[in-house]
């Protein structure tokens, strides 16, 4: 019985150590071929992945995504759910839209024909003033995929139009979507009103408006909501600062405080800052919300 034993742990190792160098060399192998094939790839793009925390070796995995070894699925959504994390985060700073870009990217090299990074990615990088043109292209892609679903060219007119700044191809857009098929029926007025009325907040929270009614993803909806309540201050902070200048013009000094825009009759009431902070007058005349930290340019009008 001890012979047999000695003789299967024996046998065991002449089996099962080859097998180990074998993976380890295979292993090398493999990113040797990855890092040789870097040369065929996009430096930049990968660069700019590796730079914003995607991870070396998933990122060069996912450019060349036959290296995965039939993982690709499982691959795909271990990155989206680091995605997941990173825009679950409610105070995103510039380098959180930027690592959330290169896992949307990772991800979809893994399965393009995965469909939620596109869309649900695309809304929260089109929050970022800085990320706009990130969520176009992660659009793009979505489209590219699938070239028949409305949903692409909706949040791309939605994407131009509150983060680009740029009306009419934000309505030629919408109109794009309005001829696909299962568009929904109020797309070409609203295609319309972006066209004819842009740059006005109050036509952004009416689009706004009838965008979240129909929307039926509730993880698009939260993002929807948090930019209209965006938009909602900037509606806020143009009436208080218009006030503020009606108030000097009257009275020849700047107002102490925003009450006393009240106490002067120019409004009626201060208007409640929708995320539960506060308007605060500042000491040049200007007005500004304690829970946005930056605000909408794209619908300020031009000097």
């Amino acid at each position: 019985m001890r012979i047999a034993n000695t003789n299967f742990a024996c046998v065991k190792k002449l089996i099962v150590w080859p097998l180990v160098l074998l993976l380890a060399a295979l292993s090398g192998v493999l990113l040797s071929h990855i890092v040789d094939k870097r040369s065929f790839l996009d430096r930049q793009r990968l660069a700019s992945m590796e730079a914003s925390g995607a991870g070396n070796l998933m990122t060069g995995i996912s450019l060349r995504p036959e290296f995965a070894l039939g993982f690709r699925n499982a691959m795909a959504d271990i990155v989206w759910l680091q995605a997941v994390q990173v825009a679950g985060n409610m105070k995103m700073t510039h380098g959180d839209y930027s690592r959330l870009y290169s896992l949307l990217d990772v991800a979809t090299n893994f399965d393009p024909r995965f469909d939620v990074p596109y869309l649900l990615g695309g809304l929260i990088l089109g929050e970022s003033p800085d990320h706009g043109a990130e969520a176009l292209r992660i659009l793009d892609r979505g489209s590219a995929q699938f070239p028949d679903d409305w949903q692409y060219p909706f949040y791309k007119g939605y994407t131009l139009y509150f983060n680009i700044g740029d009306y009419a191809a934000a309505g030629e857009e919408m109109a794009r979507a309005s001829r696909l098929p299962g568009s929904s029926p109020y797309l070409p007025s609203l295609a319309s009103r972006m066209l004819a009325e842009g740059n006005e907040p109050e036509t952004a929270i009416r689009l706004l408006a009838s965008i979240i009614e129909k929307e039926t993803d509730d993880s698009r909806r939260l993002a929807l909501e948090r930019r209209m309540r965006e938009v909602l201050v900037e509606r806020d902070l143009q009436m208080l600062e218009r006030a503020v200048e009606a108030y000097h013009k009257a009275t020849g000094a700047k107002p102490l405080q925003l009450r006393d825009l009240v106490v002067a009759g120019i409004l009626p009431v201060i208007p409640v800052e929708p995320n539960g902070g506060n308007y605060i007058l500042e000491q040049g005349g200007g007005v500004r919300s304690d829970q946005v930290a930056r605000r909408l340019h794209v619908l300020q009008k031009k000097r």
